[in-house]
């Protein structure tokens, strides 16, 4: 068994308001619009409560392959300023990657100073933070597309 620390963290510039860049987080239908896995994948949810204490279930994969699972439990929402969530991912039945997620939004030249970090354990070698990183900063590119209209 084998157990390794990792750090996500990133940066991005977003053109629109806190407001808009906020909503694209709370609700199912737009996270379902950004958070798109990529060709030959599927994502969905089994549940989607965005309040504290409550917890998201996402089940994402290729098609017909086998499916992740992401619980994210919310421990604090500052509507427009913060979210901070505990986050688990498990594989074949097997836990992968447990940590937390903090993300802020401020007002930053005339748009919004998004920023992410993910401190996480990654169990076994089944996963690790470059996975991680490749996966945050294609969503962020995807969350771009999105507050501009734009389809994937």
């Amino acid at each position: 068994m084998s157990l390794v620390e990792g750090i996500v963290d990133l940066t991005e510039l977003l053109a629109q308001p806190v407001d808009a860049v906020f909503a694209a987080w709370s609700s199912e239908e737009s996270q379902l619009s950004w958070c798109d896995p990529g060709d030959g994948w599927e994502l969905h949810f089994d549940q989607f409560q965005f309040t504290v204490g409550e917890t998201d279930v996402c089940r994402f994969g290729p098609v017909d392959g086998e499916s992740y699972i992401n619980e994210n439990r919310y421990l604090e929402i500052c509507v427009g300023k913060r979210l901070v969530y505990s986050t688990s991912l498990v594989s074949d039945g097997r836990l992968t990657f447990a940590g937390t997620v903090v993300v802020t939004f401020e007002e930053a030249d005339g748009g919004t100073r998004l920023h992410l970090v993910e401190q996480g354990l990654y169990f076994d070698a089944q996963d690790d933070v470059a996975n991680h990183r490749s996966g945050w900063e294609s969503m962020l590119r995807a969350l771009k597309q999105y507050l501009h209209g734009e389809s994937r």
